[in-house]
C-alpha cells in the first residue's frame, strides 16, 4: 500500500497572493512524499548541480552529472551511453535494480528476451524481474518530464526499507536521461535566462512564452514523439534500439500539456487503439492504472484518461512499445513553463510539477512490480499470438526494390533499427505489374518475431469509416520511400523465393572510368543533389539534359533519362584528374552512377552541346523562419538540405525579410506558416525579387499565402467546400452538436497517403522513372487546373486516390485530378507551389526529389506562349 506524507500534497497551487512571495523550492523529501528513510551516502541533486529540484530548469549536463554521481555512490545504479543527439550530446540509460541484479544484468536480459522467442519455450521464473523503461525529455520544453529524473533516481537509489528492497529484487528500471538533450538545453537556457529574485506568475511574462523555435523539438526541429517508426533522427534510433535491446514490459514517456490542463495518463480513447496493438495489453493497462488513480486521488489531483490522445499512430512512445509486447504509458501534466504561473487552477509551482511527475512514475513502477507476473506472462503470450497472426495472414511476405540505391539503402537501414529480418530474393517474382529480380530485390517474411512491426511499416490500411485521429492515419513506409513493393500471397511466396538473410548492402555505385569528353551523372539517386552541389562548390560547370538520350560511353551504348547531368572535362578550372576524383567521390559517397562519355554526339535526344541543354547554377538558399513559420516544416527542409544534401542554408525570420538584402539569394523557401500579418511587406519584397530571377518555393500555408497575395496566378480549391453533388447547393441543415467531431473529420484530412501522377518530362519530374508518386496529405487544399495546361507537373490521381489512411469520400472526390504542385514563370524568375509537405517527417523520400528539382531546375521550364 502506498504511504504518502501529508505535507505539500493536499494542495498543488499557491494562494492567490502567493506569487508576491519569494519562490523557494521544497526539499526533495517533501516532493517525493514517501514515508521512508534515505541513505545519506547518496547525494541529493543540489550537492552535485548546485541547485535544488525545481529551483531552475536543469540542463542536460546537470542531469547527466547527477546520474553519474549517483552511479559512483550506489551499487544499485549503473550508467551507459546509448546514443548521441544531432549536436553530439550523450543520451544515457540509467539502470537501477538490486546490487545482486546489477551483477547479472546480461543474464537477466537474455532470460527476459527468451520470453519473446516462441521457439525457446521459455517460462516465467518465480524471481524473474519485470523491466520498466521511463523516457525523460522527449519534448525539451516539457521540462518536468526530465527534471523529474533526478528525484526519481534519488528515491530508487537512496530509499531504505523492506518495500524498496523487495521492489528492486524483482524489478529492473531503466531511465533514459534524456532523449532530447538539444531541445532541452535550448529551453533551459531560455527559461533560466529570465531567472529572477522574485518569480513572476504573470502568464504573459516572457519567461512563460519562450521563443521560436522553442525547445520542444530536437536540433533540426523534429518532434521525437513521432519518430519511433520512421527513426530518421539519431535520438529516435537510440531510443528504439534501446527498447529492442531490453523489450521493457512497461515503457512510459513523461510529457506536459498546457498550464490550464490537469494530468493525463494512458490509455487514450479505447476505440482509438490501432488493430495491431493487443486488446489484452489494453486491459492490463487499465488494471495497472488503478494504482495511479489511487495515488492521484490521495493527492487531491484532478486527472483524465481514455480521452483525446489516441494510440492509432504507431510511431508514438505510447504505441510503439506495444508492438514489442510491452504496455506503453503516456503521462501528460499541466506545465508551468517557468517557476510559477497563474492558471485557472490557481498559481502552479514548478517544484510541485516535478514532484508529481516523479511520484506518479514511482506509482507506475510499483504497479508494474505488483503486476509483474501478469506482465511477463503477457510478453510470452504476445509473441505466441504474433506467431499465430502471421500464420493466419493471407500475406506471407513483402517484396521490394528500387532503381535508386540511395532510397533503398535508407529503407534497409530503417528496417535494421527495427530488427526486421530481410532476405535476398532467390528467384524472379512478378507481382503488382512489377518484375522483381534476384540481386536487385529483397523479401521481408511475416513469420518473424517482430511481425507486428513489419505490418505496422508495410501494410496499407485504407479506413472507410469516419474516424477522428490525433495524428496521421496513413504512413506506409515503402510508399513514403516510393519503392516498388508488393505483398506476396499463397503461391507467390514459396520457400525458394526467400534466399539468404541480407548481410549488408553496398550503397556506393561503381567507380567510373576516366573520360576525356564529359561525365554523365544519373539524377535518379537520392543523394545526387549532394554530388551536384559539391561539384558546383568546386567551381565546375554543370549542365542538365532535358530529354532521354542514347549515347556511347566507355562501357558501350546506354540510354539515360531526362535530368542527367553533364560535367565537361575541357574548359574547367580543375584538372582532368581532379574532376575524375570528384566523380569517384560522387559514386562512392553519394551512390550516383557516373558514366564516362566517349563522345558528345547522341544517337537520340539532345547532344551534349545541344541548344536545350541548360546550365545548372549553384543555389544560394534562404529558408524563411520565425514566429510565422511552422518549425516542423522549416526544420524538415533544413534537415534535408543541410544534413542530407550538405548544402549551405541561410535563415532569416519572416518579419525581417522585407528589410533584408535578398539579392544574394537565388532561392527562397517559404514553409508552411501563417504570414497574413506580414502580407504587404512580404508581397512586395518577394514579388520584386522573383521578377529579377529568383525562385520562390512555397509549401502548404506558404503556398496559400503566395497564391492569395498574387505572387502566383494559382487558384486554390478546397475539397471540403465542394457541394455534395456537382451543381447542387451545399446542405445547410442543422446538426446535433454531438456530431461536430465526425463532421470535422469528414471535412479535413489529418494525414494520409494519396496517389499522385507526375509529369516525368518536366524539370520537376527529373529523376523519376514512372508517373506514380505517393504524397503525404494534410488538409484539403489543392490547385485548380488552369488555362496553362503545363502548370501542374504533379496532380492527384483521378482514381484510387487513397493509398493508406483516412480521407472521406467527399475529400477524395474533391481532390481527384487537381494540382498538387503549381509552377509558373514570373518575370525572369519562378514561383513553385506545393500543396503538401514533400519531406514530411523526413520519411517522404520519394516526393522530396521534387523539392530538390525545384531548387536545381526551378528556372529551367517556361510557360506556354499561348493559353486556352
Amino acid at each position: 500500500m502506498l504511504r504518502f506524507l501529508a505535507a505539500g500534497l493536499a494542495t498543488m497551487a499557491l494562494t492567490a497572493g502567493a506569487s508576491a512571495e519569494r519562490y523557494e523550492p521544497k526539499p526533495i523529501e517533501t516532493l517525493l512524499a514517501r514515508d521512508v528513510r534515505y541513505d545519506a551516502a547518496i547525494p541529493k541533486p543540489e550537492a552535485v548541480t548546485g541547485f535544488a529540484v525545481g529551483e531552475i530548469i536543469s540542463t542536460p549536463e546537470m542531469l547527466h552529472a547527477y546520474a553519474r554521481a549517483v552511479d559512483a555512490a550506489s551499487d544499485r545504479v549503473s550508467v551507459e551511453v546509448i546514443g548521441h543527439s544531432h549536436f553530439g550530446r550523450p543520451i544515457l540509460r540509467v539502470t537501477t535494480t538490486s546490487p545482486e541484479n546489477q551483477a547479472r544484468l546480461e543474464e537477466i536480459r537474455q532470460a527476459h528476451l527468451a520470453l519473446s522467442d516462441p521457439q525457446a519455450n521459455a517460462t516465467v521464473a518465480e524471481d524473474m524481474p519485470v523491466v520498466v523503461q521511463i523516457t525523460h525529455g522527449v519534448h525539451g520544453s516539457e521540462s518536468s518530464g526530465y527534471d523529474s529524473s533526478a528525484p526519481l533516481l534519488y528515491y530508487l537509489a537512496a530509499a531504505q526499507g523492506a518495500e524498496i528492497e523487495a521492489l528492486l529484487d524483482t524489478t529492473v528500471i531503466h531511465q533514459i536521461i534524456l532523449i532530447n538533450p538539444d531541445g532541452a538545453n535550448r529551453f533551459a537556457e531560455y527559461i533560466n535566462m529570465h531567472h529572477a529574485e522574485r518569480a513572476v506568475a504573470d502568464p504573459q511574462h516572457r519567461e512563460h512564452t519562450s521563443s521560436w523555435p522553442w525547445g520542444r523539438m530536437n536540433h533540426y526541429w523534429f518532434d521525437l514523439n513521432r519518430q519511433w517508426l520512421p527513426v530518421t533522427q539519431p535520438e529516435a534510433v537510440a531510443l528504439v534500439e534501446a527498447t529492442h535491446h531490453w523489450q521493457p514490459n512497461v515503457a512510459a514517456d513523461l510529457h506536459e500539456m498546457g498550464p490550464d490542463s490537469t494530468f493525463f495518463f494512458s490509455p487514450g480513447p479505447l476505440d482509438g487503439l490501432h488493430p495491431l496493438l493487443s486488446q489484452e495489453a489494453l486491459q492490463l493497462n487499465l488494471r495497472m492504472s488503478e494504482v495511479l488513480q489511487r495515488q492521484l486521488d490521495q493527492e487531491g489531483a484532478l486527472y483524465v484518461s481514455e480521452e483525446v490522445f489516441d494510440d492509432f499512430y504507431l510511431g508514438y512512445g505510447s504505441s510503439y512499445p506495444g508492438l514489442l509486447g510491452g504496455i506503453p504509458y503516456l503521462f501528460e501534466q499541466s506545465s508551468v513553463r517557468g517557476l510559477i504561473q497563474e492558471t485557472e487552477h490557481g498559481t502552479l509551482r514548478y517544484d510541485d510539477k516535478v514532484g508529481q511527475q516523479a511520484r506518479t512514475a514511482i506509482a507506475l513502477i510499483e504497479s508494474s512490480h505488483a503486476h509483474r507476473r501478469e506482465l511477463l506472462e503477457h510478453q510470452r503470450a504476445f509473441y505466441r499470438e504474433s506467431q499465430r497472426l502471421a500464420a493466419q495472414n493471407p500475406v506471407n511476405a513483402y517484396v521490394f526494390t528500387s532503381h535508386d540505391r540511395g532510397r533503398l539503402a535508407e529503407f534497409l537501414d530503417m528496417l535494421a533499427v527495427h530488427r526486421i529480418e530481410v532476405r535476398e530474393l532467390a528467384q524472379p517474382v512478378n507481382a503488382g505489374g512489377v518484375r522483381y529480380a534476384p540481386g536487385e530485390a529483397f523479401v521481408v517474411p511475416l513469420a518473424q518475431p517482430n511481425y507486428r512491426v513489419v505490418e505496422g511499416l508495410f501494410e496499407t490500411r485504407i479506413i472507410e469509416e469516419k474516424s477522428a485521429f490525433y495524428d496521421v492515419s496513413g504512413w506506409t513506409q515503402p510508399l513514403a520511400y516510393d519503392l516498388d513493393y508488393a505483398p506476396l500471397r499463397g503461391g507467390l511466396f514459396g520457400g525458394n523465393v526467400a534466399g539468404e538473410p541480407l548481410e549488408g548492402f553496398e550503397r556506393a555505385a561503381p567507380a567510373p572510368d576516366e573520360s576525356g569528353v564529359a561525365y554523365l551523372l544519373d539524377w535518379n539517386a537520392f543523394h545526387a543533389p549532394r554530388a551536384a552541389y559539391r561539384l558546383l562548390e568546386n567551381g565546375l560547370r554543370v549542365r542538365v539534359i532535358p530529354d532521354r538520350i542514347e549515347i556511347e560511353t566507355t562501357q558501350g551504348s546506354i540510354e539515360l533519362a531526362p535530368g542527367t547531368l553533364i560535367v565537361p572535362v575541357a574548359g574547367q578550372t580543375l584538372s582532368a584528374q581532379e574532376i575524375h576524383a570528384l566523380m569517384e567521390r560522387a559514386a562512392a559517397e553519394d551512390g550516383v552512377r557516373v558514366h564516362a562519355a566517349a563522345t558528345s554526339y547522341t544517337a537520340t535526344g539532345s547532344d551534349l552541346g545541344g541548344f536545350n541543354v541548360a546550365e545548372v547554377e549553384r543555389p544560394d538558399i534562404l529558408l524563411v523562419t520565425g514566429e510565422a513559420v511552422s518549425a516542423y516544416d522549416a526544420g524538415e527542409m533544413w534537415h534535408l538540405l543541410d544534413h542530407e544534401m550538405h548544402m549551405h542554408v541561410s535563415m532569416i525570420d519572416a518579419g525581417d525579410l522585407a528589410r533584408a538584402d535578398l539579392s544574394r539569394y537565388s532561392h527562397i523557401l517559404l514553409p508552411d506558416g501563417r504570414y497574413d500579418a506580414l502580407a504587404e511587406p512580404l508581397k512586395t519584397a518577394l514579388g520584386d525579387w522573383v521578377s529579377e530571377g529568383g525562385v520562390l518555393i512555397a509549401t502548404r500555408g506558404g503556398a496559400v499565402f503566395a497564391a492569395e497575395q498574387g505572387l502566383s496566378s494559382a487558384e486554390l480549391v478546397d475539397a471540403a467546400e465542394a457541394p455534395e453533388t456537382e451543381g447542387e447547393e451545399p446542405v445547410r441543415d442543422p446538426l446535433d452538436y454531438s456530431e461536430i467531431e465526425l463532421w470535422e473529420v469528414e471535412h479535413d484530412i489529418s494525414g494520409a497517403l494519396l496517389a499522385a501522377e507526375i509529369d516525368i518530362s518536366h524539370p520537376l519530374g527529373f529523376g523519376y522513372r514512372d508517373e506514380a508518386l505517393p504524397v503525404h496529405k494534410i488538409g484539403t487544399r489543392a490547385f485548380a487546373l488552369s488555362d496553362n495546361r503545363f502548370a501542374a507537373p504533379l496532380r492527384y490521381a483521378e482514381r484510387d486516390l487513397l493509398l493508406s489512411g483516412y480521407a472521406s469520400e467527399r475529400n477524395r472526390e474533391g481532390l481527384a485530378g487537381q494540382g498538387a504542385v503549381h509552377v509558373q514563370r514570373k518575370g525572369r524568375g519562378s514561383v513553385i507551389l506545393f500543396a503538401d509537405n514533400p519531406y514530411f517527417r523526413a520519411y517522404m523520400l520519394g516526393s522530396s526529389k521534387m523539392l530538390m528539382n525545384a531548387i536545381f531546375f526551378g528556372n529551367d521550364f517556361r510557360d506556354p506562349s499561348r493559353r486556352e
